[in-house]
């Protein structure tokens, strides 16, 4: 069953482990494949790669990813690299249980209710210091075998799934704080002088360039390139505006190797070319200096 099937918010159902494990892999290839449960992989040191919705996701230590039941993915990593991980997978039963339901955890965790709202067929997440935690606690629970109890893990892992959906939701009313766009703006802002591609920004953020384009498309209202552009743009009308830069150096403080490129950029956001926006400013400027002589 799907983490986003309505039927888990309206009746009585229960997560409950049907695998898990700590594991070092080196050198190892899995077969694509999709399985009834959830699962969440969270690499502990090293790094992997995990294909699946046909992009290949890179995770290195701190990472973790939620694989939502019934979406086709393998494991790669490898041969001359490490990777230890720990991983769970669940699904839910229903029935009348004494069991604290997943119907009461949503509607007692605002931030799980939203996280939930919207179906993404993986979740991609960089620790908080939070999770690893009670993923641990989870294992380390389901590892007492008989002395376990059912009721503990079905209370660790709604405290796990509490604190994912916290760190999901974290920066939702400032989506420019969210951890990987945070991180994508803050390399834009240091290296937008230079030649930069969405591949150099997604390096910087470890993350695969076809996810983090689309995490930050539905985040941030606007394209990677197209904030790279409009960064570019604010900081040449502060050249041409603030300094005596000539017009035709402007585009190398901004990393626009093109001339022509810049100026047809600059009119499109501006209305007006480079050195139509330099008069008006002068103009404005010996204005304000008129005003403030008199």
């Amino acid at each position: 069953m799907s983490l986003y099937d309505q039927s888990l918010r309206l009746n009585e159902y229960y997560p409950y482990v049907t695998f898990y494990y700590y594991k070092e892999w080196q050198g190892f290839s899995m077969e694509m494949h999709e399985h009834d449960s959830v699962e969440i992989m969270y690499v502990m040191c090293g790094s992997c790669k995990v294909e699946l919705e046909g992009e290949t996701t890179q995770l290195k230590k701190g990472q973790f990813i939620i694989i939502d039941a019934n979406v086709p993915h393998r494991l790669h990593v490898q041969s001359e690299k490490r990777c230890r991980m720990a991983n769970v997978e669940f699904a839910f039963r229903s029935g009348i249980t004494n069991y604290l339901t997943f119907k009461r955890v949503v509607e007692e965790t605002p931030s799980l209710l939203q996280m939930l709202c919207t179906y993404q067929p993986y979740l991609l997440f960089l620790d908080s210091n939070d999770i690893y935690g009670c993923l641990k606690n989870v294992i380390l629970e389901l590892d007492k075998k008989g002395t376990s109890s059912d009721f503990m893990v079905q209370l660790l892992l709604s405290q796990l799934m509490i604190r994912i959906s916290e760190l999901a939701n974290r920066n939702d009313h400032a989506p420019e704080q969210n951890l990987y766009n945070k991180k994508a703006v803050e390399f834009i802002h240091q290296n937008y002088d230079r030649d930069i591609r969405v591949k150099d920004i997604a390096d910087a953020v470890h993350l695969h360039p076809g996810y983090l384009h689309r995490v930050f498309k539905e985040t941030m209202d606007c394209s990677i390139n197209d904030y790279l552009t409009m960064h570019r743009m604010k900081k040449a009308k502060e050249l041409i505006a603030q300094t005596d830069i000539r017009i035709t150096d402007i585009p190398y403080y901004i990393g626009v190797s093109s001339q022509q490129y810049f100026s047809t950029v600059f009119r499109k956001y501006t209305g007006q070319t480079p050195m139509e926006f330099r008069k008006e400013h002068q103009s404005l400027h010996l204005q304000s200096d008129d005003f403030i002589n008199k």
